[in-house]
């Protein structure tokens, strides 16, 4: 049976050219395998949706999903905001399409930086100390939360938007700068600010995915910054314009060093209730304690991005992987239905 795929990139977010890159590499791989028949959707900056091509005509979403075949799966390559954070999700929940990844309910969770360390922690998972600031809490008295959070922390500060990805929004504090323009900058992308303390040590993720009905953890990366290149933590330069940080893929831990981040891992994709596919963030550090920095649930999906070559060094190609991912989607849409159908009965 042929499986048509509908493959969703771009968006409105700001991290918009970086899933227009996964997109074309996630349909060109499926493009590739037989029985697959792919569809590009193409997202625009101001939320149109463009069906086949960026110069097709611009059309609501609700068009689109509302025309898609029941027998479809869709394949969301969006990063951030309401393709990543739940609002696509939700809208195919309610039209019965299988997609790939997380549902409505797990993306919102894990999109939102400060719930996700929240439901981690509960889980038993290590995570980094964060304080939390609304915008409305921020501009009511800048200089008496800048002195709150300097009493909560001592040393350098992180601040970062709640929601977002791809480093976009994040600004490194030094001890005694001000710390107006990092919350100004946080605020441009959400109306919560968090606050943690810079963290030494190894930049660590796993990556977790979907393998029928059971979830897989990946090895370990580390991540190596060029000589004082590291001032300003792990940024979107580093990422995508070539800054020169390098991942070591797999990074050789000791073996209780991995099955502990492994089993992190796993516990913070079973507490968001994630499915699919997800990337998990950690700090390593110097006594061997894993601390969770965040949970991507649509990561980066280039071929050679930071999520697939992990896969990879696992022993899943690129090809297999999404090839896999779509399966899943399948199969979790099969068992959703088994289940609506034995409620139904019961009741």
């Amino acid at each position: 049976m042929m499986r048509r795929v509908v493959v969703v990139s771009g968006g409105a977010s700001t991290e918009h050219d970086v899933s227009v890159a996964s997109g074309r590499d996630v349909s060109a791989a499926l493009a590739g395998l037989a029985g697959h028949s792919v569809l590009d959707v193409h997202v625009d900056r101001e939320g149109w949706w463009h069906v086949g091509s960026e110069t097709a005509p611009a059309l609501r979403f609700d068009e689109v999903l509302d025309e898609t075949p029941r027998d479809c799966v869709v394949f969301p390559a969006l990063h951030g905001g309401w393709g990543e954070g739940g609002g696509l999700q939700g809208e195919l929940e309610s039209r019965g399409i299988p997609f790939v990844g997380s549902g409505s309910d797990a993306s919102a969770r894990a999109l939102s930086k400060i719930e996700c360390l929240r439901l981690c922690a509960a889980a038993g998972v290590g995570v980094i100390p964060t304080a939390s600031v609304s915008r409305a809490r921020y501009v009511a008295d800048p200089d008496l939360v800048a002195g709150m959070v300097r009493r909560s922390f001592d040393g350098d500060l992180v601040v970062k938007p709640d929601t977002g990805g791809s480093s976009i929004g994040v600004r490194m504090v030094g001890r005694g700068e001000s710390l107006r323009g990092a919350f100004a900058e946080a605020f441009e992308h959400a109306d919560l600010a968090l606050v943690q303390p810079r963290m030494t040590g190894d930049e660590v993720s796993v990556g977790v995915w979907g393998d029928g009905e059971a979830a897989r953890a990946t090895g370990a990366s580390r991540l190596h910054y060029p000589e004082g290149g590291d001032a300003g933590g792990f940024t979107y330069a580093h990422k995508y314009e070539g800054a020169g940080a390098v991942l070591e893929i797999p990074a050789p831990f000791p073996g209780p060093v991995l099955a502990a981040l492994r089993d992190a891992a796993l516990r913070c994709f079973a507490a968001l209730g994630c499915r699919g596919l997800a990337r998990i963030d950690f700090f390593v550090d110097a006594t061997g304690r894993i601390l969770l920095n965040e949970v991507n649930t649509i990561p980066g999906l280039r071929r050679e991005s930071h999520f697939p070559r992990l896969v990879a060094a696992a022993g899943t190609p690129y090809e297999r992987l999404v090839e896999l991912l779509v399966e899943d989607a399948v199969a979790t849409s099969s068992r959703e239905r088994a289940a609506r159908r034995r409620q139904a009965v019961a009741s």
